[in-house]
């Protein structure tokens, strides 16, 4: 446990430092080998080499030995990227500046690599609206109670009098932390977590038939709140193009699109009313290339299928297995191949 810590801990410090493992072991006389063991935790570091590293990283020995709180998302959301996050990790840029992720989702990747100065977005106005209020102070602190006003008053009726609230006229007048609330809500109580509206944009999933409900962890959506307050972050809820639009060369922008579907299968992209199909697929192919033109880093996430392949046929595409965890349908969840493609 405390190699563990101890490694993460390291490789935290190189990430923010700017450097590669190479040139951490230049500085330190420590082998490449040795630092990759060591930021594995497979290696028990001497007392020697503990201050070798703390030196070259330019910070206390004892920085090295703390655990710092993990972040999670606050809402389930379908593609998801916990399961991948080492894969991710592997195949982000050593170093760069300004970090862009357009489609954030639940933003489970975004959390775990908590960077300093970033711009968030998603075309669902209702999570963005949730990721402005853990920002704001106290519209917080008014979600919160909230949002256990909704567990103490959880029923199966209660859930679809509050699910029935986007259909009212002065819906989009309510305060901000109550439609914040009422999305977190709903995320929670509903079957599997689904986020799905109809063509006419109303929340339409049925209840999961919970007795209880809870909402947040309150130790992880404070740390969220912390960290959306104490660094340089812009949330956002517009098109993905112009979400990018001022990522210059050294950023690095991710993109987690909603997929394309397999040949003959279905495929959820129904997070809000207009649905991301191929001609989208395409545009957003079009968008990577202009930005790849700029010196930006790109990251980029989708089904591994003959379509996106094609698109991407110029940068490089790596494939990953992992685990379809939503879907309306039990007999579409599972495991599924997906690529992850990078320019540089």
């Amino acid at each position: 446990m405390i190699q563990q810590i101890f490694g993460n801990r390291v490789r935290e410090n190189r990430l923010q430092k700017g450097l590669s493992q190479d040139e951490l072991a230049f500085a330190t006389g420590i082998d490449r080998p040795q630092i990759s063991k060591i930021e594995q935790g497979k290696s028990n570091p001497t007392l020697e080499t503990i201050e070798k590293l703390a030196n070259a990283l330019e910070i206390d020995y004892h920085e090295l030995f703390t655990k710092d709180l993990e972040l999670h998302p606050f809402v389930k959301w379908a593609g998801g990227k916990t399961q991948l996050l080492d894969k991710l990790h592997s195949h982000m840029p050593v170093k760069f500046n300004n970090y862009f992720e357009p489609f954030v989702g639940g933003g489970s990747f975004f959390f775990n690599i908590s960077p300093s100065k970033a711009t968030i977005n998603d075309f669902n106005s209702e999570l963005m609206i949730a990721y402005k209020c853990i920002q704001d102070n106290e519209n917080f602190k008014r979600l919160k109670n909230e949002l256990l006003e909704y567990e103490k008053n959880h029923s199966e009726s209660f859930y679809y009098q509050i699910r029935e609230l986007d259909r009212e006229p002065n819906f989009l007048d309510l305060p901000v932390y109550e439609r914040a609330a009422r999305m977190i809500y709903l995320n929670k109580s509903c079957f599997n977590g689904l986020y799905r509206v109809n063509s006419k944009g109303y929340f339409n999933v049925p209840s999961g038939k919970k007795l209880k409900v809870k909402t947040f962890d309150e130790v992880n959506i404070d740390a969220l709140h912390d960290f959306l307050c104490n660094n340089d972050i812009t949330i956002l809820n517009t098109d993905y193009e112009k979400a990018v639009e001022t990522a210059k060369k050294g950023d690095f922008v991710y993109f987690d699109p909603p997929y394309d579907s397999f040949d003959g299968k279905e495929s959820f992209t129904a997070y809000s009313k207009d649905n991301f199909d191929r001609n989208e697929q395409k545009r957003l192919a079009n968008l990577y290339k202009k930005l790849n033109s700029k010196g930006v880093y790109l990251m980029l996430s989708n089904h591994n299928t003959s379509f996106i392949r094609e698109l991407y046929k110029d940068f490089n595409i790596y494939v990953v297995n992992a685990k379809r965890a939503i879907n309306s349908d039990s007999k579409g969840r599972g495991g599924v191949e997906e690529v992850i493609i990078t320019n540089y």
